[in-house]
């Protein structure tokens, strides 16, 4: 039988872990979508066309 306190370290474990994951992933998805100018739009030049908007998708 498992004592109460490995299942208490295990549960405090998971739940800080699960935390961390969490913070990590809004952290670093949202200056990708504030940083772009113009909504993503910028100039660049196209063989046989001149210059246009492009957007990556």
């Amino acid at each position: 039988m498992k004592s109460i306190s490995s299942t208490l370290k295990r549960t405090a474990a998971v739940l800080a872990t699960t935390a961390v994951a969490i913070t990590t992933f809004g952290v670093l998805s949202s200056p990708a979508h504030a940083a772009k100018p113009n909504g993503g739009w910028y100039q660049c030049y196209i063989a046989d066309y001149g210059w246009m908007w492009c957007k990556d998708l």
